[in-house]
């Protein structure tokens, strides 16, 4: 069976990167009559431009009589459920006459599907769209390694194996965007004298209001965006000048000849010679909320480059790494803090941990590298030869399958279910 997907306007959506044979995508809707219309809203929470879209008139008619399913596709973000998200969406579905059962609204948030539910009672309204979690960014990243993982993989694993007992920094940090974590992490570093304990990629502040990054946050503007945390934030300003004065540091960058970083290499497809010359990976992620939200490729990358990890996330960040078939290091790294709740706690554990690992000496540490070399080393192969496209290929049809039934598509025959 073939089913066609058209997206209702430009943008990124998963549909792009599923690996399944019965997806047959097309640019625009004049192009052929759709099963499926697609309308990436990842940063579109009012959904203006699914709105403005017109729609064929034969087209208009299949998704009135509820032959042709909606999928408004957030997957390449982690929005937490907002009222006005949902509201404008079924706005959406209104405007196309179409029926919410036959929808879906795809999210990286696992806490997503439990808010809108609890808001459409709160609203009454009693026909909601499904929720569907997909990682977007993460089958993104893995997917560059579909035809070339096992060459990939061989090459990390003589890299590792040739790594040197004593090494110039004990850690590594990515994840160059100036967020409120990632500059909290780094204010802290300065302030405990371990800034150079490490290898930093950070993409510095933008000058005046001009050129890459972020613009310097103010002391009001970081509490505001960690709140829990004003008594670490008013501690740590004061080092604000001096992180600020480091400017961009991104690594890799001479190294590989690249012109500007982007996702493909700042992230599991980077072969950085800062993972031989350190002991483990800081991973500091997009966000800590105080509930299970997602990962993003951000917290696979130190996995796919023989190194263990601490994690600066969301609470069961490693829970979620585990359910993609990865192993931890609980043997050797207290991860008790990855079910903290409390994001100040959170921080504070994970901290204490990385500190920890950061005082040791090299003897201890290339101890702790040789008791865990199996697990490092299946997590490697696993990333990169297994995950890319056996597994995928096993979740994307099972995914595939999901829409098609919530769309009233039979994922057998490809026939519309009238019931």
């Amino acid at each position: 069976m073939d089913v066609t997907v058209i997206p209702g306007h430009r943008g990124r959506h998963l549909f792009d990167g599923i690996l399944d044979s019965r997806i047959r995508r097309f640019e625009a809707l004049t192009d052929a009559i759709p099963d499926l219309i697609v309308f990436p809203c990842g940063q579109d929470r009012r959904l203006d431009k699914a709105r403005s879209i017109k729609v064929p008139v034969e087209v208009q008619r299949r998704i009135s009589e509820g032959r042709v399913g909606l999928v408004f596709d957030a997957s390449t973000e982690g929005v937490m459920h907002k009222p006005d998200i949902s509201d404008a969406m079924h706005a959406v579905v209104e405007h196309f006459h179409s029926e919410p059962e036959r929808c879906i609204y795809v999210t990286q948030d696992r806490s997503y599907q439990g808010d809108y539910l609890a808001h459409c009672a709160r609203s009454g309204r009693a026909r909601p769209v499904h929720v569907l979690v997909h990682d977007y960014w993460i089958w993104d990243s893995v997917s560059h390694f579909a035809d070339s993982g096992q060459m990939a993989f061989a090459q990390r694993l003589a890299s590792f194996r040739s790594r040197k007992d004593q090494r110039p920094r004990r850690f590594l940090s990515l994840n160059r965007t100036a967020r409120p974590i990632k500059v909290l992490f780094l204010l802290r570093l300065l302030r405990d004298a371990l800034w150079d304990s490490g290898f930093i990629s950070f993409g510095g502040f933008q000058t005046e209001g001009q050129g890459p990054g972020k613009p310097r946050p103010s002391r009001e503007e970081m509490a505001r965006a960690l709140p829990g945390f004003e008594d670490l934030v008013d501690d740590l300003m004061p080092h604000m000048d001096r992180l600020a004065s480091t400017g961009r540091r991104l690594l890799g960058m001479d190294r590989h000849g690249w012109s500007q970083l982007e996702l493909w290499n700042a992230g599991m497809a980077a072969d950085l010679a800062e993972y031989a010359d350190s002991w483990f990976s800081v991973v500091t992620e997009t966000e800590m909320r105080a509930r299970p939200s997602r990962i993003t490729e951000k917290t696979l990358t130190p996995l796919v480059n023989f190194h263990p990890l601490i994690l600066f996330g969301n609470p069961g960040g490693l829970r979620m790494v585990r359910d993609y078939g990865f192993v931890t290091f609980e043997n050797v790294i207290d991860e008790s803090y990855d079910e903290e709740l409390d994001p100040r706690r959170r921080f504070d554990r994970a901290y204490s941990e990385f500190e920890r690992l950061c005082r040791l000496d090299e003897r201890a540490l290339l101890r702790i590298e040789k008791e865990i070399e199996d697990r490092l080393t299946f997590n490697v192969q696993w990333g990169l030869t297994r995950l890319p496209a056996e597994i995928r290929r096993t979740r994307d049809a099972a995914l595939v399958d999901t829409i098609l039934g919530v769309t009233g598509l039979d994922p057998q025959s490809g026939h519309v279910d009238q019931r």
